[in-house]
């Protein structure tokens, strides 16, 4: 395994508005993704966080890094 990339919630919604604009739409890139387009536009919008289908459809996971790895 290579070195794990960390992307902040900014880099993860700017994938995401990538995504939509490259749809054509927040409907197309919704059904792209998996998911449904009011959830899209609510993680857009941020009014709720990126789940694991979406970060999938984007190439990411979630991982919890303990604190001390996360500051070096």
């Amino acid at each position: 395994m290579g070195p794990i990339a960390r992307f902040s919630r900014e880099q993860v919604l700017d994938l995401l508005r990538a995504r939509v604009e490259a749809a054509g739409s927040a409907s197309a890139a919704a059904r792209s993704l998996g998911v449904s387009p009011s959830y899209l536009i609510d993680v857009r919008e941020r009014r709720r966080p990126p789940g694991a289908r979406l970060l999938a459809g984007l190439g990411l996971e979630q991982a919890i890094i303990p604190m001390e790895a996360a500051r070096a």
